[in-house]
């Protein structure tokens, strides 16, 4: 939903929006609930952007006005791609609230909101694109596409041969810290390998959402004597993201539930073989053995053997490393947006 604009500055001082951006504010929520407080001021804005757009696109999961969205679209003749990126119920499941009630209408609430989003494409004869074969088979329709996503560009890849050559090992997880991504077994797999000469753990991402589970993890920390052994970083900016992975030797990713994690995409593109768990969307992504290593999830030990195979065995990191950068090269942003052009222009027609 854009139209032509002058250029403006983003609140990070350093990105200027392309001329051809708008961007509308929204009312800002911390939740769900939050969420209903501001539903007449977000259906107003849906019906007004929409009502001016010649294509509709959407990123994202769960919000009641997803049913009025559709209704939009199909009362102003709209063709819209729905962009899903995670399964909402396993994202629901890894993460249960304080009760039973809480749980329930959760699940709910999920399912309403599914119901409402097959009624509208179907309405619409709207466009799914699914974050992977899991989510696709989730969302089944005559117009759902099972895609990798990415923002990566050619430019962006950073070549090198091989890693884990220098004083010590350096592994690298960049994630949002939360209960579906399974840090904690990563620190279990970490206390596994202290014996590894040099090793050491980056963990990079917000932690400060969640405080309940990130004092489950500093508890495994202190549990295995881990301070010497991880460094959290906290929040790093996009800018700062490749420069981290191309100082890293292995990335790790042992989330819970997945739809296609485009950092996955990233890793490889700097170089790095990348081990993670064979769950939603990434066996669509990487594929076991030729561009990565995938363990099952919630277990330590699986990760830990992985990653100490990446480290010893010189010929795999580098094959790993080699086929990474084949698979990358395909999905660069320029050719996803190709793929969601083509897709709307042929609905439209």
């Amino acid at each position: 939903m854009c139209s032509p604009k002058n250029s403006v500055i983003s609140p990070e001082e350093d990105f200027i929006l392309p001329n051809n951006i708008t961007l509308v504010p929204q009312p800002n929520w911390q939740s769900t609930l939050d969420h209903f407080k501001h539903i007449y001021t977000i259906k107003q804005s849906y019906k007004r952007v929409i009502s001016q757009a010649d294509h509709v696109f959407v990123r994202g999961n769960p919000v009641a006005a997803t049913s009025y969205l559709y209704s939009c679209c199909a009362k102003f003749n709209k063709p819209i791609c729905h962009w899903l990126v995670g399964n909402p119920m396993v994202l629901l499941n890894s993460h249960k609230r304080e009760n039973f009630i809480k749980n329930l209408i959760g699940k709910l609430y999920i399912w309403r909101w599914e119901q409402n989003l097959l009624r509208g494409r179907a309405r619409t004869h709207g466009i799914f694109l699914c974050n992977g074969q899991e989510i696709a088979a989730r969302y089944s329709t005559p117009e759902t596409h099972a895609i990798v996503s990415t923002t990566l560009t050619a430019s962006d890849i950073y070549y090198r041969k091989d890693t884990c050559n220098g004083k010590g090992i350096q592994l690298l997880c960049l994630c949002y810290i939360r209960p579906e991504k399974g840090i904690e077994y990563l620190i279990e797999a970490t206390a596994q390998l202290k014996y590894i000469n040099g090793f050491h753990l980056i963990i990079a991402g917000n932690r400060d959402r969640y405080p309940q589970y990130q004092a489950k993890l500093n508890y495994l920390v202190q549990k295995y004597s881990l301070y010497d052994y991880i460094t959290w970083t906290g929040h790093v900016t996009y800018q700062n993201t490749f420069k981290l992975m191309q100082k890293s030797d292995i990335f790790v990713l042992p989330t819970l539930s997945e739809g296609t994690p485009r950092v996955l995409v990233e890793a490889r593109a700097n170089g790095l073989p990348v081990i993670a768990t064979n769950v939603g969307g990434i066996p669509y992504s990487v594929t076991n053995g030729f561009d990565g290593i995938l363990v099952p999830s919630k277990d330590s030990f699986a990760l830990a053997g992985a990653i100490s195979d990446v480290i010893k065995d010189n010929h795999l990191r580098r094959r790993l490393i080699a086929n990474g950068y084949k698979t990358v090269q395909a999905l660069t942003i320029n050719n996803f947006v190709q793929f969601v052009i083509r897709l709307l222009n042929e609905s439209k027609n």
